[in-house]
């Protein structure tokens, strides 16, 4: 028996390393993702030029880039002086983006931004403006200042960034905006500008360059804010098209969507000051789920990546800098999923329980088998099976995904390290874990297929140290005992009445009395 259980352990652990590797090395694309290999680098080319000469701007960035990727706005909280329009302008330059930028103040008209009335259409006795070269017509915003916006532009503005719509007269026209990108020194002051706050789906805080920097920034060869950047990359308009017609074709995985669940009820419950109240709307959490895809679409992938979690959620779901501190610090906790493991080894015991019952039913005689029942035994093997191999193969992608955190487009370099600093070993100890779990349930099924006997799952459950911990670690088994009355019980009274654990405790204290009054 010991020689068949080895037998059997080297063909299971053999099975799922073989399905293991197939899978991790297969093509993850069944949704048809179809995005070039030259956007990555087009996006890589794109950050560089954006960080030229900019001390400490890695992040804000890449914010920036992920905002065109998906087709969102990103506010910029912080002082004066810290770069936030030159970013923008840059990126103008650099995708060759009909730009328009302006300082709003209380006293802004909405000539300034909308354009002024159109002297010809009056003529005609219309109501329009004349957009040509204003906020209407451009592709890429920047408003400074954004939350000193007045009544008298509030609306339209806000139609304007989220339905890409303008009210022109009596029309209502598309517009070509692609993001908008505010800047203030502080968050809005009024309840009227939450609305208008909510538009923002990214934000970011910019800080002053830190002590670390400063002497970079004194000493550099080349100037920071006002440093021109003359090169363009046409192709990069190109590749936005492309990511962005490929991400509704990319998949939210169910771990992803309940970690944006539980982000939105960690915001509710924290607040501000950790006194509660926090909210994320449903809009919000809509266009958080599609900026994940979006930006896993630009990797080339079908599938959002814990990585990306890591990348986007820090900077999408807070409303106050005390909220988005404690919002970092939950997502690097939480990005990781559990994998399942400690449901997937209940239902492993559960199953091996059952099929040294039924076996022992099957050694008892024609009569206890029928007694007993398989009650689909074969079929939960299988099921377990391919469950425990998905759970660890997933969990191997995680792994995978983590040690390639520096390559993501949208995570800076410092980011990507102390990410994997703090999730990899939990990744790699959970997917060891699934493995192991793997190839018990294999074993489970393969024991099934060849009709084992009692003795050989008897000898199995020895090898594991009685089936209730960890493979190969001894486990000191629980005794029962069973007085004279129940002793007496007939097989099919005592599987109903006991546990698998303790039937077959009872079985054998059974065979001994019985072995007794003989």
């Amino acid at each position: 028996e010991v020689g068949a259980s080895a037998d059997l352990r080297e063909r299971a652990a053999a099975r799922v390393r073989q399905q293991l590797t197939a899978s991790v090395n297969a093509p993850h694309n069944p949704r048809g993702v179809s995005v070039a290999g030259s956007v990555g680098a087009t996006v890589r080319r794109a950050t560089a030029l954006l960080e030229v000469g900019l001390i400490e701007r890695e992040c804000e960035a890449r914010l920036l880039l992920l905002a065109l990727v998906g087709g969102e706005h990103l506010l910029l909280l912080g002082p004066p002086g810290t770069a936030k329009s030159e970013l923008c302008r840059r990126l103008s330059t650099i995708a060759r983006l009909g730009y328009f930028e302006r300082t709003l103040t209380r006293f802004s008209t909405p000539e300034e931004l909308f354009g002024p009335l159109s002297l010809a259409a009056l003529e005609r006795d219309e109501f329009r403006r004349a957009t040509a070269g204003y906020a209407p017509t451009a592709e890429l915003l920047f408003l400074d200042e954004i939350f000193k916006s007045n009544s008298a532009i509030l609306n339209t503005l806000l139609t304007l960034l989220n339905e890409r719509l303008f009210d022109d007269g009596a029309k209502r026209e598309r517009v070509p905006l692609l993001s908008a990108v505010a800047a203030s020194n502080e968050g809005p002051e009024s309840d009227d500008l939450s609305a208008l706050y909510d538009r923002f789906l990214l934000r970011r805080l910019v800080a002053p360059v830190s002590d670390d920097g400063v002497l970079e920034l004194l000493l550099g060869g080349e100037a920071a804010e006002g440093g021109s950047v003359d090169a363009a990359l046409p192709d990069l308009r190109e590749a936005l098209e492309e990511v962005r017609a490929a991400a509704p074709s990319v998949r939210l995985p169910r771990h992803v969507a309940l970690l944006l669940r539980d982000a939105r009820a960690f915001v509710r419950e924290t607040g501000a000051d950790g006194l509660g109240g926090g909210y994320v709307s449903d809009r919000r959490l809509r266009r958080s789920a599609e900026l994940l895809k979006a930006c896993a679409a630009a990797h080339g992938r079908d599938t959002v990546s814990v990585v990306d979690v890591a990348a986007v959620l820090p900077h999408v779901l807070w409303d106050t800098a005390e909220e988005a501190a404690a919002l970092a610090e939950w997502v690097e906790d939480n990005a990781l999923p559990d994998g399942g493991a400690e449901q997937l080894r209940f239902l492993l015991e559960s199953v091996r329980s059952r099929a040294a019952a039924e076996a022992a039913d099957e050694s008892a005689g024609p009569a206890a088998e029928a007694a007993g029942g398989g009650g689909g035994l074969a079929e939960d093997a299988l099921a377990l099976a391919a469950a425990t191999l998905a759970a660890a193969a997933e969990m191997r992608q995680h792994v995978g995904a983590v040690e390639r955190s520096a390559e993501h487009l949208f995570l800076p370099a410092a980011k990507a390290a102390v990410l994997r600093q703090r999730l990899l070993p939990r990744a790699r100890e959970s997917a060891e874990e699934l493995e192991q779990l793997a190839a018990e349930a294999a074993l489970v099924e393969l024991a099934l297929a060849d009709g084992l006997d009692e003795e050989g799952w008897a000898a199995l459950q020895a090898e594991d140290g009685g089936g209730g911990g960890e493979a190969g670690t001894a486990v000191e088994a629980p005794s029962f005992d069973f007085d004279e009355a129940e002793l007496s019980w007939g097989r099919k009274e005592a599987k109903a009445k006991l546990g698998p654990e303790e039937f077959r405790a009872w079985r054998k204290a059974a065979k001994a009395a019985a072995k007794r009054g003989d």
